[in-house]
């Protein structure tokens, strides 16, 4: 008998795609912003005491209602509404998208700002296993060695390397992601060639003569021949 696999339906669902959206059109927009605008209107013509005591005497409102300075009053308490509605929405909507393994850069990024200023505004979004530090990345490039290293309280990545020519550097801890500092380290060991080098002979790895005695892959000490 024949039998038909079933998706794995649930884990699409909590696989992120890259990119999440595409930028909506200017038609789009507008759309938006007029069922916004509806719906404000329509809540502050319900609350509205001047379109109420039409009501109340059993007549319809007329238009020219809307232009009182009080229905505006109306109007602007009925945004302030939108407004806290929109807020609570976008709170959940990053929590949800945190627990679903989108970082900080990228819910900023969906709210138009920074990485620091999502997670401060969302502290919650991300389960508490993000806080925890990721293990490092070892970087190994023209001779040289470094390490991309976690940075919790950020949530960042920054890069310590040792180039096969002897120079040491720390970077800033800038990097939104491993892959980034790991690059980083890769092009700053790539401006740092090694001049002179001295191959170990347990791991095989070339050291710069700046290091003569132990080898900065293996932490082997050098064997003279």
């Amino acid at each position: 008998m024949e039998t038909t696999e079933v998706p794995n339906v649930w884990a699409d669902i909590n696989t992120l795609r890259t990119p999440a959206y595409t930028e909506p059109s200017e038609d789009d927009v507008i759309a938006l912003q007029d069922a916004v605008a509806e719906a404000a209107d329509a809540l502050a013509w319900q609350i509205s005491e001047r379109a109420r005591s039409h009501r109340a005497a059993g007549e319809e409102a007329p238009d020219r209602v809307v232009l009182s300075g009080d229905y505006q009053l109306a109007l602007l308490y009925a945004l302030r509404q939108v407004q806290a509605a929109v807020e609570d929405q976008a709170a959940r909507a990053a929590k949800m998208a945190g627990h679903q393994g989108a970082s900080y850069t990228r819910i900023g990024e969906a709210w138009g700002i920074t990485r620091q200023s999502a997670r401060q505004k969302w502290p919650d979004s991300l389960p508490a296993r993000a806080d925890l530090p990721q293990p490092p990345v070892a970087v190994q490039h023209a001779g040289g060695t470094a390490a991309a290293l976690h940075q919790p309280a950020a949530d960042t990545w920054l890069y310590t390397a040792i180039a096969a020519d002897g120079t040491q550097h720390i970077s800033d801890p800038d990097h939104a992601t491993s892959d980034t500092a790991a690059a980083a380290a890769r092009t700053f060991l790539a401006q740092h060639p090694a001049h002179d080098t001295w191959s170990c002979q347990h791991c095989g790895a070339d050291n710069p003569l700046s290091s003569p005695s132990t080898c900065g892959f293996c932490n082997h000490r050098r064997e003279w021949t």
